[in-house]
């Protein structure tokens, strides 16, 4: 008996976290009409609704919502059980699922994972590269390393590293077009704008001393990718506001050249690592939050290579 409530109730918090009930058979990986047999059952044996049901939704009635806090510590309690008992052994194994943000994933973390792998060679890891919001229970996620600020509730995001910003074009472009003067300058130019569901950075900003200015760009490319803004950029398209994490030579090259060197770009971004929110963290994911914040650094790596060729 005991051992069956154990489980309904798994299900039941499965089911209030993904929010449905296809999402739920996906993550336990059962059918949907098994899920609905599981909930009426425990409805049953409690003698109280749990769920108001619609055609393709759920809400929680009073008792739902009080029955999944307990479900949620009955499941939080045997996590952190197994969690203390894997931490127990000295080694870091098992697998630890990535997500990581598509463009600094590709150019900084896929570059490291075989270093971290050489550390912990009894762990495999698998990486997922994309630039949403994600439900990290939902998509089988261990960490998350993001740039979007954003983070649902029951998360913990460690801060990982800062980028800065720059502005800039490629030589071709500054010959057939003249370089502006002044942030205002910029209405007047072809911009290249990153543009994805979560962001449009549409609106660059500047800063002077105590001089601040926001300045509503446009231009014909805009894109989801951080890295096609770049390589735009230096193929002469037009003027990119670029973080700098996207950057290594192109400047020492001349690929691109600073613009506005005077005005510093002033765009905020941070890089996060993010997981579920538990009493003890599993060892593998530690490790990894260990890793990546020694390997970037504070300053980034990027950004002390990028101090001795630009201004920043």
């Amino acid at each position: 008996m005991i051992q069956d409530r154990a489980s309904q109730m798994a299900l039941f918090h499965t089911l209030v976290q993904t929010g449905n009930f296809t999402s739920a058979a996906h993550t336990l990986s059962v059918s949907v009409s098994h899920v609905s047999k599981q909930l009426k059952c425990l409805e049953a044996d409690l003698n109280v609704k749990l769920v108001q049901r619609s055609t393709r939704s759920f809400t929680l009635t009073d008792a739902g919502q009080q029955f999944a806090g307990y479900c949620a510590e009955v499941v939080s309690s045997v996590q952190n059980a197994d969690v203390m008992m894997t931490n127990l052994q000295d080694e870091v194994a098992g697998i630890l699922r990535l997500g990581v943000s598509q463009s600094f994933g590709t150019i900084h973390i896929i570059p490291a994972i075989e270093q971290f792998r050489k550390l912990h060679p009894d762990l495999h890891v698998e990486v997922s590269l994309f630039d949403y919001k994600t439900n990290m229970i939902d998509d089988g996620l261990d960490l998350w390393l993001t740039n979007i600020e954003d983070i649902p509730e029951g998360y913990v995001a460690q801060h990982l590293a800062d980028t800065c910003f720059v502005l800039a074009a490629s030589p071709d472009y500054l010959m057939h077009h003249s370089a502006p003067l002044h942030p205002q300058d910029l209405v007047n130019h072809n911009c290249l704008i990153y543009q994805s569901r979560e962001r449009n950075y549409g609106l660059w900003s500047f800063k002077q001393g105590a001089d601040a200015l926001y300045i509503n760009v446009n231009g014909n490319y805009r894109v989801d990718l951080a890295e096609a803004i770049r390589d735009a950029a230096v193929s002469g398209w037009g003027i990119a506001y670029l973080a700098t994490y996207l950057l290594t030579d192109e400047f020492r090259t001349g690929k691109l050249i600073q613009l506005l060197p005077e005005w510093q770009a002033s765009q905020s971004m941070q890089f996060y690592a993010v997981y579920p929110s538990r009493k003890h963290l599993p060892k593998k994911i530690s490790a990894a939050i260990t890793f990546f914040k020694e390997y970037i650094g504070q300053p980034s790596y990027w950004d002390r290579q990028l101090k001795s060729q630009i201004k920043i």
